[in-house]
C-alpha cells in the first residue's frame, strides 16, 4: 500500500458544505424533467416512475434516462426557500399517517418536508405485491395534512411543494421498541443506526469531481419505490433512481435492522452520459472537531467532538490500517493504494461517555459506518477528505473508493456492497491489537522550531549523531491494546517498526501497563512546514500483532477561528 498527502484549496470546502441540488416544480402533480423525447411531445420522469415494477425495470429506466441530458427543474418555491432553520423545525409528520403504520407490518414510512436546505424533491412510491406476474406501483402524493405546522406558519400560505425525502421505520429484532431505522434526505445521502446507537455518519450514493479544484457535482435520488413487506419479513427493499448532469443510475437497497448491526445491501447499475475527472463509489461522510491529538476551544470543557475519531481499511485477513482523523489549516486530501480491498469505513471507535462528556449530542452513541464489497474490490484507492470545518453540525469528512478503471459513457457499471452500521469496530477487527488513544504534545507556537536539516545528507547525519535541539520535538503517545499483546511479558515488548515522511521519528519506546495494553511514546521532528506521515506497526516474533497507526501531524496545533457558540463566555 502506498499514500500520499496533498493540500486542497478552498473551493472544495464551499461544494463540500453546499448541497448543489436540482429541484421540481411547486406544482405537486406537475414534474417537468424530461428524459425521453417522443413525436406526441413528450414524456417526463413521473410517466416513466410509474411504470416501475422492479430493479430490471428500473435498470433499463436508468439506461434510457442517460441517452438524454439531466434536465434541471424548477427552485424551491416561496416561503419555503426563505425559511431558517426555526421555520423548518416548526414542521413535524404527523406520525398517524404514515404510510403502512398500526397495520401489522414489521415496516413503515414517513417523509420530510421541503424547505431552509432541503431543496430536493422526490418521488415516492410503494410496489405492492399482487396476484398477478408484477406488483402494483401506486404514487405516495404529498399532502399537506401528514403535517403539523406551528405557529407562526401558516399552512393556508405553504404550498405543496412536493416530499424531500423519507424515513423508514421499523422493530429492531427482539425488542418491541418502533424507531426510525434509515432515512434518505439531500441530494443521494442516507443514514442508518443499530438499536444500540444514534444517528451520526452518512453515506451517499455516489460522488461525482469531489475533492478537486472545482465545483463538485451531487447527484440527487430523484425517486424510492419501496416494497410493501410482508408481516414475518425481516428486511425491507427500497428501490431509488440517481441522476445529475453526468450520471443515471438504479439502485436496490434492502434493509435488515439489527440491535447491533443494522446492514444495508446495496446492489447499483450506473450509466454514465459523460466522463466525469472523478468517481468516487460507496462515499461516507462525518465530522471531527477535535479530539485525541487536538484540543478543543479554551471555552468547551468537551475532551472531543466528533461522529467519527477514524478511518480504517481492511486490505487482507491480518492487514488493517487505522489513520486517526487530524485537522490542518487547510482541506486536505490523503490517498491509500489497494491492490485488494476488502472493507473501509468511518469508525467511532472511542465509547467511553467521558471522552466526549455530552448528554445531548451523544457522541459516544454514534454509529460505526463499515463498507463491505460483496467481492474484493481491486487496483484502486480509498480517499481521505479534511477539511478544517465550519462547527460540530456541518460534516468536514469524506472516504470513499476510487478504482483506478474509469467508466464508459453508454456502458453500465455495476457495484454490489454491503453497509454496516454498529458501535464501535468490525466484529472481524479481533485478531490485532488496536490503537485506542493519542497523545499530542507540540512545542510552543510563539517559539519557532528549528527544522530539521533540508538535505538528505544533512538530514541522514543529525539522525546519526542526534543533534536535534528540543523545541522542535513533538511528542506522541499511542496506546494499544487487544489480546494479542496483553500476555507480552514487560521483559519482553514487541517492537515498533516506524516510518515517516517529511520528519524524523526519534527514540520510540514501548512500555506495558497494568491492563496489559502497551504504550508508545516517541519525539516527532518535522522537515518543514509541512505535515509529517506517521505510520507504526507492533510486530512480535517476526509477526505483526497490532494495526498498521497511520498519522498525518501538523508541525503545529492548527489555527482556527472557532465560532461565537464555542468561544463566548457564559
Amino acid at each position: 500500500m502506498r499514500f500520499f498527502h496533498a493540500p486542497v484549496r478552498w473551493l472544495v470546502c464551499v461544494a463540500w458544505v453546499l448541497l448543489l441540488a436540482q429541484t421540481t416544480t411547486a406544482a405537486d402533480d406537475a414534474v417537468v424533467s424530461r428524459f425521453a423525447p417522443t413525436a406526441d411531445g413528450g414524456t417526463t420522469y413521473l410517466d416513466q416512475y410509474i411504470k416501475v415494477r422492479d430493479f430490471d425495470d428500473l435498470k433499463s429506466l436508468a439506461q434510457s434516462a442517460s441517452l438524454y441530458d439531466c434536465v434541471p427543474t424548477d427552485p424551491l418555491p416561496q416561503p419555503l426557500d426563505s425559511w431558517s432553520y426555526d421555520d423548518y423545525i416548526k414542521v413535524g409528520f404527523r406520525h398517524r399517517r404514515a404510510t403502512w403504520w398500526n397495520q401489522g407490518l414489521p415496516f413503515w414510512f414517513e417523509t420530510f418536508h421541503r424547505g431552509f436546505v432541503q431543496v430536493d424533491r422526490v418521488e415516492l412510491f410503494t410496489l405492492i405485491p399482487s396476484a398477478g406476474d408484477q406488483p402494483i406501483c401506486q404514487r405516495i402524493k404529498f399532502s399537506k395534512k401528514d403535517f403539523e405546522y406551528q405557529s407562526p406558519l401558516e399552512e393556508s400560505a405553504i404550498p405543496a411543494a412536493g416530499h424531500a425525502g423519507v424515513k423508514l421505520i421499523g422493530q429492531f429484532p427482539g425488542t418491541d421498541r418502533a424507531e426510525e431505522v434509515l432515512s434518505f434526505l439531500g441530494s443521494s445521502y442516507f443514514r442508518g443506526r443499530s438499536g444500540d446507537c444514534v444517528y451520526g455518519a452518512s453515506a451517499r450514493g455516489i460522488a461525482i469531481d469531489i475533492a478537486m479544484q472545482k465545483v463538485e457535482e451531487f447527484p440527487d435520488f430523484r425517486a424510492f419505490w419501496i416494497t410493501l413487506p410482508a408481516a414475518e419479513d425481516d428486511s425491507l427493499t427500497i428501490l431509488a433512481h440517481l441522476d445529475s448532469p453526468s450520471v443515471s443510475g438504479a439502485y436496490r437497497f434492502r434493509l435488515f435492522p439489527g440491535e447491533t448491526d443494522t446492514r444495508l445491501s446495496v446492489e447499483a447499475e450506473l450509466y454514465f452520459r459523460r466522463v466525469p475527472d472523478k468517481v468516487a463509489y460507496a462515499p461516507l461522510t462525518s465530522m471531527w472537531m477535535w479530539g485525541d491529538g487536538l484540543k478543543g476551544p479554551p471555552k468547551d470543557a468537551r475532551p472531543g467532538v466528533h461522529d467519527s475519531d477514524g478511518l480504517l481499511i481492511r486490505t487482507d485477513q491480518l492487514q488493517w490500517r487505522w489513520r486517526p482523523f487530524a485537522r490542518q489549516d487547510y482541506p486536505s486530501v490523503t490517498s491509500t493504494e489497494v491492490e485488494q480491498l476488502l472493507g473501509f469505513g468511518l469508525i467511532q471507535r472511542n465509547r467511553a461517555f467521558f471522552h466526549y462528556d455530552d448528554h445531548n449530542a451523544r457522541y459516544d452513541m454514534r454509529p460505526s459506518l463499515w463498507v463491505v464489497p460483496k467481492r474484493p474490490w481491486t487496483e484502486g484507492s480509498i480517499e481521505l477528505l479534511e477539511l478544517p470545518g465550519a462547527h460540530e453540525g456541518v460534516d468536514n469528512l469524506g472516504a470513499y473508493w476510487l478504482p483506478k478503471e474509469t467508466p464508459e459513457v453508454g456502458q453500465p457499471v455495476n457495484l454490489e456492497y454491503d453497509i454496516h452500521f454498529f458501535a464501535g469496530d468490525p466484529p472481524q477487527h479481533n485478531a490485532l491489537a488496536r490503537a485506542t488513544n493519542l497523545d499530542v504534545t507540540r512545542p510552543d507556537r510563539s517559539v519557532p522550531p528549528k527544522q530539521a536539516e533540508s538535505s538528505e545528507q544533512d538530514a541522514a547525519d543529525a539522525r546519526a549523531t542526534d543533534t536535534k535541539v528540543a523545541d522542535a520535538v513533538i511528542g506522541i503517545e499511542v496506546r494499544f491494546a487487544g489480546p494479542s499483546i496483553r500476555g507480552l511479558p514487560a521483559d519482553s515488548p514487541p517492537q515498533a517498526q516506524t516510518s515517516a515522511v517529511r520528519g524524523v521519528m526519534k527514540n520510540p519506546t514501548l512500555k506495558r501497563t497494568e491492563q496489559g495494553d502497551w504504550i508508545l511514546r516517541a519525539e516527532v521532528i518535522p522537515e518543514g512546514d509541512g505535515p509529517v506521515e506517521l505510520e507504526v506497526q507492533l510486530i512480535s516474533a517476526g509477526e505483526p500483532v497490532s494495526e498498521q497507526w497511520t498519522y498525518l501531524l501538523p508541525p503545529w496545533e492548527p489555527s482556527f477561528v472557532y465560532p461565537a457558540v464555542y468561544t463566548r463566555q457564559e
